[in-house]
């Protein structure tokens, strides 16, 4: 018989606790989450179940996620669940001191969807190759974006990676699974990529390539994720740490202009940035990063 998992997932950003749960569910088989905004809720739902896992922000409503795992340590039935803190306050000094508080893992958000499944694979030491969830996950985010194919032979296609690269960046980092099809909106369809197309992937030229497009340089990983006979590209893009990333070259077929600065959007695409506020946001997350 399968194991069946239970989560609570205490955050009071619903959009947030709606993508953790989301990401949970589909990562892992027979789950059932339960999502609360405040550590009231979270006890009632605790007195009733013995979750698997906990994930909780630290700064909510109705006290703090600190003062939530003081609690969960000192009852009997939570004192050994593994609790992930999921937080916008994480700056190295601040993930320290997290841990040494109890936390088996921490995330800053805005979180990269990898490092959540990652983490809760780790923790319920679950045999599962995270690459492949993220390949199944099927919801793109502004940390995860599919495509069926890229075409690296022509400049429109390079300009057009380097866009989404450029934005994720910006960001906060993410990953760009290809081989994944989206015949309509919101239904993606695992379908590899063409042997064929393996080599244009070569980590050094795609750098190169990309790279031509961008100030400064953004170094993306490479790697590749094996399922049965098809071969999907994860590429990893790095969070803009020490300043943001423009564009240097145009290209308007993709839509990228010299001087300006492209982030993910609400909308999950690679956009410009246009406003005073959307610049502010990501001013805060890099000096977050760097403080």
């Amino acid at each position: 018989m399968a194991m069946s998992f239970k989560f609570v997932v205490l955050d009071d950003e619903e959009n947030i606790a709606s993508l953790v749960s989301d990401i949970i569910q589909t990562c892992v088989e027979d789950s059932e989450v339960f999502e609360v905004r405040t550590n009231k809720e979270a006890i009632r739902v605790l007195t009733s179940i013995t979750p698997n896992l906990i994930t909780t922000d630290i700064y909510h409503p109705g006290g703090s996620g600190l003062e939530f795992l003081s609690w969960l340590r000192c009852r009997p039935e939570t004192e050994f669940v593994p609790v992930i803190a999921i937080t916008g306050h994480a700056a190295d000094n601040e993930q320290l001191s997290y841990f040494k508080h109890g936390f088996d893992a921490v995330i800053p958000k805005p979180f990269l969807t990898q490092e959540l499944i990652a983490a809760v694979t780790r923790l319920l030491r679950l045999r599962a190759d995270p690459d492949l969830q993220l390949v199944h996950l099927g919801r793109e985010n502004e940390s995860l974006d599919y495509k069926e194919t890229i075409d690296l032979e022509s400049k429109r296609g390079t300009a057009s990676l380097a866009k989404d690269v450029m934005a994720m960046a910006n960001w906060g980092g993410g990953t760009i699974v290809v081989g994944v099809a989206e015949p309509k909106p919101g239904e993606f369809l695992p379908r590899g990529v063409p042997d064929s197309a393996l080599g244009l992937f070569e980590t050094t030229r795609l750098n190169r390539t990309i790279n031509e497009f961008l100030d400064p340089h953004v170094s993306v990983a490479v790697r590749r994720a094996q399922e049965e006979n098809r071969t999907y590209i994860l590429l990893t893009i790095p969070a803009a740490k020490h300043s943001l990333i423009f564009a240097k070259r145009q290209n308007d077929e993709a839509g990228l202009y010299p001087g300006r600065i492209y982030s993910r959007s609400a909308a999950v695409e690679s956009a410009e940035v246009r406003t005073s506020f959307e610049l502010r946001q990501l001013l805060d997350r890099l000096r977050r990063d760097n403080a």
